[in-house]
């Protein structure tokens, strides 16, 4: 018994953590954002090229962004061009994060009274 309830809290911990990982549109955007953090402070730093683990985890961006921009960023690495691409991003995945979510689900806080209402009318007609 112990052990089956361990094993089902190790399948939900493992499925929260999966979700918490998940690439959604508002995870990237935050990540994009951090990014872009990264970036200005190259420019503050007066680098040159953007650093090689910063170019990693911007493909990963650029990808979930869109199929183009990858090849937009090629082989550039100055930080204004590395810039310009990662705002091209941020819009894509606004895009994207206001398309993915649909409408609420309006909740009724007075449904007896509502349905009262419509049987009345209904009856009424």
């Amino acid at each position: 018994m112990l052990q089956r309830t361990i094993e089902e809290q190790d399948l939900h911990f493992r499925w929260h953590r999966r979700r918490k990982q998940a690439m959604s549109p508002r995870r990237l955007l935050r990540e994009s954002d951090e990014l872009l953090y990264w970036v200005e402070e190259c420019m503050v730093q007066e680098m040159r090229i953007v650093p090689g683990w910063l170019v990693a985890r911007l493909m990963v961006v650029l990808r979930h962004a869109h199929p183009e921009l990858p090849a937009r960023l090629g082989r550039e690495r100055r930080p204004s061009q590395v810039m310009e691409i990662i705002y091209d991003a941020q819009a894509a995945l606004m895009e994207q994060a206001c398309s993915s979510r649909g409408p609420a689900d309006v909740i009724p806080l007075f449904a007896r009274a509502r349905r009262r209402e419509l049987s009345e009318a209904v009856q009424v007609s």
